[in-house]
């Protein structure tokens, strides 16, 4: 392939960016995985005991690996310059990250509402408490980036840098 895609030429910009915001294909699943391994531990602790607190970050310390995750002050050294297409599909995904973001806790809202009468346990000591807005808190945080790592299509192989 020439490197030319309509008369643009796609490298010049994009090798450039990706020497600042390498893409791994890792990253995305383990995003994934974190965020499901941490609803899961919270679900599985229930009303006996709080999730580890190790747990509920953990989607939050895979998020320093996605390029997607950066804030305004990476924008100043370079690092958070998308251009047109992955700013779109960044918008898409925290679009959507929100609204299942919000229905997750309309879900969550839900059972708290309908598990006392059922029998089902509900978190009562603040720790249990604590366990559950953490791990909401950091999921809310890692799914824009999470659902960006599968929405921005990955580099192809004869466009990637050595």
């Amino acid at each position: 392939m020439t490197g030319y895609r309509d008369g643009y030429d796609f490298r010049k910009w994009y090798a450039a960016s990706l020497k600042e915001r390498p893409r791994r294909y890792w990253v995305r699943w383990a995003l994934a995985g974190a965020v499901v391994v941490a609803l899961t531990a919270a679900m599985l602790s229930g009303a006996d005991g709080h999730p580890p607190l190790f747990v509920s970050f953990l989607p939050g310390f895979f998020i320093g690996f996605s390029p997607f995750a950066r804030d305004s002050w990476a924008a100043d050294q370079g690092r958070a310059v998308y251009d047109e297409f992955e700013h779109a599909a960044l918008l898409r995904a925290t679009a959507r990250a929100f609204a299942t973001y919000i229905g997750l806790i309309a879900l969550l809202v839900s059972w708290m509402i309908t598990a006392p009468g059922l029998g089902w346990p509900v978190p009562v000591l603040p720790m249990q408490w604590t366990g559950w807005l953490v791990t909401l808190l950091v999921i809310g945080i890692s799914l824009p980036a999470t659902f960006a790592e599968f929405m921005v299509p990955m580099p192809e192989p004869e466009d990637e840098t050595l």
